[in-house]
């Protein structure tokens, strides 16, 4: 006897992609597609792998819809197992995972404040802290579920999930965070550094683990165990195109990229499982005016009019991009363009990566995005600059009171070239304004 489940992750019910607010009824479709597909095929149990929501903070709607759709496999007697994503998760004792689980729509995995005793979870206390399991007996057989919230780079530079997560038996590992292994192999055009852990950090001893947190899918092995990510219901963003079309000078050449779903696994081999959803197109082009609006005009019986598409165009010189719009009647066009011309600061003699730190070029290439909307990663960014400055700082302070305290021990000479090197530190820290940043940007 086999046991059989359905592995969903990001759902991101709420999520108003490109501040369009019919996206969010689609994400909600995508789920719910999701779950009655996973009924269809007769699962045991599902598991929900971080990210159901796309805030902590969710609409009065968007919870409705959850309870609504949640509904369906608990009509049906099957259990829903659910971990909380970075997107969804709270600092606060109580979040809205807690509501749907008091409303005995899904069973909240991880650490816990208190005991948790029913016919699907137990609690075992483990290194001081009580930890709620998932608990599921089909025949003679019985399968636990592990899980935990997503949790910070920092918390795993102090705990070990294998200090925590040891099973006895058959059993599962749901967590919501990257691995480093997955991003070495992947390209993706965000969520770049979205990794917490590496392979080697996963427990050992576990037959399925259940990721979320990465919106590709993928997948590799632990020991005796599957390592599996199912990626987001929903296209993400461009770079999760379906087709993408690159020119090499002559010709477009396709690309394809991948469909989205989730996996059903039994007997802990997992099977994709494919959903309809919006087609995302991608276009890219370097040439001039004339060559890009022949060439693009080629492709238009090739783009679907339900499509969200993006047409890259680069060249040396600007040239006005208006007439895409003619050229392409797609349910939403986004036109990216990268034309050379002289800035502001190179024109007085300065360039980017003079005047600003690599940290703050990045957050400047990503917030200039029209379809940017990673602000968690700029957040992160911004923190890390921080946390530079401040060790620069540090130094040279630190260096300042080492050269006061050679000033009354050694020879001017030497005093002279100790005091050139401090200097020397303190004016490769570029002087900037706000007004200055704000100019940048708006070049």
């Amino acid at each position: 006897m086999t046991f059989k489940f359905a592995h969903i992750a990001d759902v991101h019910l709420g999520f108003e992609q490109y501040r369009l607010p019919y996206r969010a009824e689609e994400f909600r479709e995508a789920f719910e597609m999701a779950i009655k597909k996973a009924i269809e095929e007769k699962v045991d149990f599902i598991l929900i792998a971080g990210d159901l929501f796309h805030r902590s903070n969710p609409s009065p709607q968007t919870i409705k819809d959850a309870i609504d759709i949640l509904s369906i496999p608990k009509e049906a007697n099957i259990p829903v197992f659910a971990v909380e994503g970075n997107h969804d998760r709270t600092q606060k004792r109580i979040s809205v995972y807690h509501l749907l689980e008091s409303l005995g729509l899904i069973y909240l995995l991880g650490f816990s404040e208190e005991k948790k005793e029913n016919e699907y979870q137990t609690t075992e206390k483990v290194n001081g802290k009580l930890i709620v399991k998932g608990v599921f007996e089909k025949g003679n057989k019985s399968i636990e579920i592990y899980g935990m919230k997503f949790m910070s780079a920092a918390w795993f530079e102090r705990n070990k999930l294998s200090d925590y997560f040891k099973p006895s038996g058959d059993a599962i590992l749901m967590l919501h965070q990257g691995i480093r292994e997955m991003m070495d192999k992947l390209y993706l055009e965000t969520q770049r550094d979205y990794f917490e852990i590496s392979l080697e950090d996963l427990p050992d001893g576990f037959l399925y683990y259940a990721m979320g947190h990465i919106h590709k899918r993928w997948q590799t092995s632990k020991g005796l165990g599957i390592v599996a990510y199912p990626g987001s219901l929903q296209r993400w963003d461009f770079g999760d195109y379906e087709i993408r079309y690159r020119w090499d000078g002559n010709k477009f050449l396709p690309q394809a990229g991948e469909d989205k779903g989730f996996l059903i696994v039994e007997d802990f081999k997992p099977q994709f499982i494919k959903l309809d959803v919006r087609p995302f197109y991608d276009i890219r082009i370097k040439a001039n005016e004339s060559v890009a609006r022949r060439e693009l005009k080629k492709l238009v019986a090739k783009i679907p009019s339900e499509a969200f598409l993006r047409v890259h165009i680069e060249w040396e010189k600007p040239f006005d991009v208006s007439f895409l719009h003619d050229v392409f009647k797609v349910k939403y066009l986004y036109i990216r363009t990268k034309f050379g011309k002289v800035s502001l600061l190179k024109a007085k003699g300065t360039t980017a990566s003079e005047f600003f730190t690599p940290m703050e070029l990045k957050v400047i290439e990503r917030v200039g995005e029209k379809d940017f909307e990673e602000f968690d990663e700029i957040i992160k960014l911004i923190l890390e600059g921080m946390d530079d400055s401040i060790n620069v700082v540090e130094k040279v302070v630190e260096e300042e009171k080492t050269e006061e305290k050679l000033q009354k021990t050694e020879p001017q000479v030497g005093r002279e070239v100790k005091v050139q090197k401090t200097e020397k530190k303190v004016k490769s820290i570029p002087p900037k304004k706000k007004s200055d940043i704000l100019a940048w940007l708006r070049g």
